[in-house]
Parts: structure tokens; sequence; C-alpha cells
């Protein structure tokens, strides 16, 4: 990212696709503006976030212990989450804010893979019979 804050005032609301020109999806917008919402505000470095993100999302992400553990669990089977990971991400990132960011995260890239999941899901419909 370039180091500006993200607008925080464009709405994140309007999170349903909507199709223009068959498969493109309109949410992107809003997809990026989450994203870069998540990696610029808090007090975990915004590379940490942001490769958390990635790695919540099940992308191949470089990202130190015990944050790749954690964020990995987070994006594959986050019920499964043990006491011992959140403690090891709080105390490397030295509070509870800073490990609260490092989940929300993990969690939000876990979500948008999800929600890319079901608009393709969703998009493939087209050509099914009726």
């Amino acid at each position: 990212m370039d180091g500006r804050r993200p607008n925080l005032g464009r709405s994140l609301s309007r999170t349903y696709p909507e199709q223009v020109d068959g498969s493109e999806l309109r949410y992107q917008g809003q997809r990026e503006l989450l994203g870069e919402t998540v990696a610029h505000l808090g007090v975990i470095d915004p590379r940490i976030r942001a490769a958390v993100m990635a790695r919540g999302a099940g992308g191949e992400s470089a990202i130190a212990e015990p944050y790749e553990a954690l964020s990995h669990q987070i994006g594959e089977a986050s019920y499964q989450v043990t006491d011992n990971q959140v403690e090891a991400v709080r105390t490397s990132a030295g509070s509870d804010k800073g490990a609260f960011e490092v989940i929300v995260a993990a969690s939000v890239g876990a979500g948008v893979m999800r929600w890319d999941a079901a608009c393709r899901a969703i998009g493939g419909l087209d050509d099914a019979p009726a």
C-alpha cells in the first residue's frame, strides 16, 4: 500500500454482487476497501496485518510464527483455534489489541476467500439447465 489512510467515509454496506458483463462483480471495490482498511489501521505493522490477511485467505504468505500458525488455522478451521495459539500471538504482538488485529485480519481474509468462492459458484449457475 502507499501509506495513505483509506477513505473510511466510503460505505461497506453494498457487498452483494451485481453482475456486470456476465461474470464481472461490482463488489471488487468494496473488497479492496476492506483489505485496505484492515491493512492500514491499528498498532501492528501493516505488513504483518496484510500478510496475515493473505494467509487467512489461503494464500502463501511469508509470515513469522506465531502469526503463520494462527492465521492458517483461522483460514482453514477457525473453530479449532486454541488458547495457546492466541496467547502466543498476544505475547508476540505485545498487547491484546495487537492480537485482536491479527485475528481480525485473518478472519477478514478467510471471509473474503469464502465470499469469492460463493460468487464463483453463483456465477456458474447461468449455464445450468433449467
